[in-house]
């Protein structure tokens, strides 16, 4: 229980041109993110465009990687929905499946949630889940979700369940957030969703990163989180990589539809770019914004990247 990967791609989802997940081109891209630096990936969290993707679908491509070779206790799960039922239905297969954990936000419809909802969605997500419940990750993204989880929240919940929480990853991009939750919780592993606060997350004892730029330079993050206490020339120069590449450059933009049009761009696989309903491509003024201020980094990130795509 707890043993967690430290470096992962939250993945993006290859949608073909009939709007069908293209599992082959998942598979060759989980392969590609675990060969280039990554100890772990994440399925179906919000760069993987998570809440447009049904229940069956979600299950049969997490059936598909671990039958096609993805050690599943190298993946974490996305599994978060607005319903207690439907998060259950979801961790149970992840945790059966032998995944490493589950990460879960609160319930993303009702907004504002309360510090009483959210924690009674988690009470009765773990009472649902019974023995089967491990490895829980809280998922920590208000601006997405409309919900914080609270550091009330967390206590009582860990003082309920001590051996079911284990980490939490933070999207907010407050590092004072995040050096809170390892100083308050130090039974939780803490991920930044932050490239460019993995660092200083590790020098206060955070665990690690889940972020979308790991799709990108999985290599760079995981020099960072191998060599960040060396402070040699090599790995500061990573670090100001992830800065330019996440804080500089991405973050001007809607993630997944960025970081897949990169991937589109780097392979010269126009499938790429496609999204799932709701969200669409970048129109071609901001996609060419976008390659025009990544292409001074491009030499990089490690090839092979996208590869194997259906159009």
């Amino acid at each position: 229980m707890g043993n967690l990967p430290s470096v992962c791609a939250a993945s993006v989802v290859p949608v073909t041109s009939e709007g069908v997940i293209d599992c082959e081109a998942l598979l060759e891209h989980c392969k590609w993110l675990l060969e280039n630096g990554c100890d772990g990936v994440v399925l179906f969290g919000t760069t993987g465009e998570a809440p447009s993707f049904g229940m069956r679908e979600r299950k049969e491509t997490l059936e598909f990687l671990v039958s096609s070779g993805i050690a599943a206790d190298r993946l974490i799960v996305g599994t978060g929905c607005c319903s207690v039922a439907d998060t259950a239905l979801l961790s149970l297969h992840a945790l059966e499946s032998g995944c490493a954990g589950v990460l879960v936000h609160p319930p993303y419809f009702f907004r504002p949630a309360s510090d009483s909802g959210v924690f009674q969605f988690f009470v009765e997500l773990i009472n649902t889940l019974g023995d089967a419940a491990r490895d829980v990750i809280f998922y920590h993204f208000p601006e997405a979700t409309g919900a914080p989880i609270n550091a009330d929240v967390i206590s009582r919940l860990i003082e309920r369940f001590p051996d079911v929480f284990v980490g939490i990853k933070d999207s907010t991009g407050s590092l004072d957030n995040m050096v809170s939750l390892v100083r308050k919780f130090p039974t939780l592993q803490v991920f930044s969703g932050d490239d460019d606060l993995l660092w200083p997350l590790l020098e206060v004892g955070g665990h690690g990163a889940i972020t979308a730029t790991a799709n990108l330079t999985p290599n760079l993050l995981a020099q960072v989180r191998a060599e960040w206490s060396t402070n040699s020339a090599e790995v500061q120069e990573a670090q100001d990589l992830l800065v330019r590449l996440w804080s500089e450059t991405l973050l001007k933009f809607p993630i997944s539809e960025a970081v897949k049009d990169i991937i589109s761009s780097i392979s010269g696989e126009e499938g790429w770019r496609t999204l799932r309903p709701p969200l669409t491509p970048l129109p071609e003024a901001r996609r060419e914004q976008l390659l025009e201020m990544l292409a001074p980094l491009t030499s990089h990130l490690p090839a092979g990247l996208g590869k194997g795509i259906r159009e």
